[in-house]
């Protein structure tokens, strides 16, 4: 697993990465224990890494680490063009979102999805939902329609 990157470290010496999996794109956490505990490692999806309780500053580095990465991101899309609504609204069904625009006499709203992940529904609320109307809008119209369900 050549493809790891450190995103945390305890003073006790556990390690935590992700990871992208070559054969299916998913991503994952590992979390390696220190040596002198025999230096096990537990994998599980990003999903249910952040979903866990309790919450520690290991889900805090994640998250911190995601949004570092996401934001490096957005600066090479916005270099090849896109817009800035149309790569929100694709960032966020990458992430698994399920959200579905219904557009109803130039009326534009989305439903949400009570399957989606705790990842996507995080980026939503952070990065869309807190936008003004017209925006927000914006956003919404480059994600699936509800009626090409």
């Amino acid at each position: 697993m050549s493809n790891l990157q450190e995103f945390g470290s305890s003073s006790n010496g556990d390690k935590w990465f992700v990871g992208q999996d070559g054969t299916t794109d998913q991503r994952f956490v590992i979390h390696r224990g220190n040596p002198s505990s025999g230096g096990h490692e537990t994998r599980s999806s990003v999903d249910a890494f952040l979903n866990q309780k309790s919450f520690g500053p290991e889900r805090d580095a994640l998250i911190a680490f995601l949004k570092k990465e996401n934001a490096a991101k957005d600066e090479v899309i916005i270099d090849e063009g896109q817009t800035p609504s149309r790569r929100l609204a694709e960032e966020s069904m990458r992430l698994g979102g399920r959200r579905r625009t219904k557009v109803d006499d130039n009326l534009v709203g989305t439903r949400n999805r009570e399957d989606e992940p705790a990842l996507a529904a995080a980026f939503w609320n952070e990065r869309i939902g807190p936008m003004d109307e017209k925006q927000r809008r914006e956003v919404e119209l480059h994600l699936p329609s509800m009626t090409n369900e």
